[in-house]
């Protein structure tokens, strides 16, 4: 046939790599088909990352492909160790970097919380009688410089305190009968509250926190990270005086209230003058919080004569003391 350009021939229809072509090798004319072609090629050359390959020849067992730089893919060898681990990557706020194995350590993930209480128990160190406004005891180490104290059935507030005394004390408070009390007599921490005004639930004790802190001066409960969070609580209520008393306990985020999360109780009339009747309510809601949000617990007693008190523990028969408020914070997502 006449010699002629390749620009005048017609199209070739799809390949199917059957097709020979002519090569000279080594000065020696051969022929090729397509499929040889394709073959040799690419396994020569790795298809680029903008042609959609990796540009990478060999793989291992567990190698994880990433985007080390634009247009560049490489390899995370894959974890050979024994211990699991997980993928995992920092960035800098406005770039990614490089994915790494790692093991999980409390810090990354939802490990928020925080455990508070209020509570603090002393003991009489010398007999009083059912007037006297001065409450001499082991210590005071631990108790407000002004609230309240239990003495079996006797709520007690007080206007000062020294090393070892209550001062400026009111007897039979909260509807109690005042009576007098001998040496060695537990004096319990307690809360009492004006008939049907709303009073903040003091919380003294930080006992477990990570995240989650307790201003023991204001009984502010601080998250460090925004979250949903679970408040649960369960309170020691008293009442020391005749007649049913209502008590209600409920939260609130910088000062306002939470809507429904409220919780009421009925306490029973005290069976005499040195047995008071008692009930424990318990709680607990999810609260919305943003980094910095300071929540409180409040409280109301209708008629005042519901109270908010420690008891004390035992040697004999042996156990704990159970604190007239337990609060513990988890953040859950």
């Amino acid at each position: 046939m006449a010699d002629q350009k390749i620009s005048a021939m017609p199209s070739a229809a799809t390949l199917d790599g059957t097709e020979i072509t002519p090569i000279v090798q080594s000065g020696v004319n051969k022929q090729v088909t397509t499929a040889n072609y394709v073959s040799q090629v690419l396994n020569v050359n790795a298809v680029t990352p903008t042609q959609g390959g990796t540009n990478i020849n060999t793989y291992t067992l567990g190698d994880t492909l990433y985007a080390s730089a634009t247009n560049t893919l490489a390899k995370l060898a894959g974890n050979t160790t024994t211990t699991q681990k997980f993928l995992t990557q920092t960035g800098t706020g406005s770039a990614s970097a490089a994915p790494i194995w790692k093991t999980l350590s409390p810090s990354d993930i939802n490990t928020q919380y925080g455990s508070f209480f209020y509570d603090f128990s002393t003991t009489l160190s010398g007999n009083i009688s059912n007037t006297d406004t001065t409450i001499p005891v082991v210590t005071t180490s631990g108790f407000s410089s002004t609230g309240a104290v239990i003495i079996d059935a006797e709520l007690i507030t007080y206007t000062g305190v020294t090393a070892t005394s209550f001062t400026g004390c009111t007897r039979g408070a909260a509807g109690s009968s005042n009576v007098s009390h001998v040496s060695g007599e537990y004096v319990n921490g307690a809360q009492v509250a004006t008939a049907n005004t709303a009073t903040l639930l003091q919380i003294n004790t930080q006992d477990l926190s990570n995240g989650v802190t307790l201003n023991t001066s204001t009984s502010e409960i601080t998250v460090a990270i925004s979250g949903k969070y679970n408040f649960a609580f369960s309170g020691q209520l008293n009442n020391s005086a005749t007649g049913q008393s209502l008590v209600v306990i409920w939260f609130a985020i910088n000062g306002t209230n939470v809507s429904n999360s409220a919780s009421w109780v009925t306490i029973a009339s005290r069976e005499n003058a040195t047995t008071p009747s008692s009930a424990l309510m318990a709680a607990n809601v999810f609260l919305n919080l943003s980094a910095g949000d300071k929540v409180t617990m409040k409280w109301l007693s209708v008629d005042g004569h519901g109270t908010i008190v420690t008891y004390p523990s035992s040697a004999s028969p042996l156990y704990p003391s159970s604190p007239a408020m337990i609060l513990t914070v988890n953040q859950v997502s």
